[in-house]
């Protein structure tokens, strides 16, 4: 399955770009099937994001952890992860069995965290930018059109074992993970 990204010269408004919403689950979350999704696109290598997650009053534990990689070949990807109040990191993971390693930390310009409500009910979001820099760092280039990028979104709770992705993600794994990775394409604007 593939999901596509619009590659922009210019900020587009996140309300106009199609929603990659968290549909599979592994396990039964202790707070159920919480309704998230993630909205990106690339804009001169690097890659603003926003994700938003019905769920009013979340535990300190809740994450939304977006994870991709240009060159899955590498075996490595970044995967930044947010809440819905602060805590928010970008890391570089190598995949390994019988988990994913951290293998550091870099940096990422701080993320803005909203909350509010609409018909769906109430809501907390966060945007960010997955920077031009950390592509450069971890793998030589930054995304661009016509650019393959392997890739997830989790809903999460780093108490427990149960996790929501956007693509399904094998039963054992947890999160972050690249076992599963589906396709984001970034094409031209």
């Amino acid at each position: 399955m593939s999901f596509l990204i619009t590659n922009s010269r210019d900020a587009l408004p996140m309300e106009t770009l199609p929603a990659l919403k968290i549909t599979h689950f592994n396990g039964e979350p202790a707070r159920g099937q919480v309704y998230a999704y993630l909205r990106c696109y690339v804009r001169d290598g690097e890659i603003p994001f926003s994700v938003t997650v019905f769920d009013e009053t979340p535990p300190h534990t809740a994450r939304f952890g977006f994870a991709v990689t240009p060159d899955d070949a590498a075996g490595t990807y970044l995967f930044a992860s947010c809440t819905k109040q602060q805590g928010d990191a970008l890391w570089l993971y190598r995949t390994g069995e019988p988990a994913d390693v951290p293998l550091r930390r870099l940096e990422m310009p701080p993320m803005r965290h909203l909350a509010g409500s609409d018909e769906q009910g109430f809501y907390w979001s966060a945007e960010g930018v997955l920077p031009a820099q950390a592509f450069r760092t971890a793998f030589g280039r930054v995304p661009r059109v016509g650019g393959i990028l392997p890739g997830n979104a989790f809903l999460y709770d780093v108490s427990e074992p149960a996790f929501g992705a956007a693509f399904p993600v094998p039963a054992g794994a947890g999160v972050p993970t690249a076992a599963g990775f589906g396709t984001f394409v970034v094409v031209p604007y």
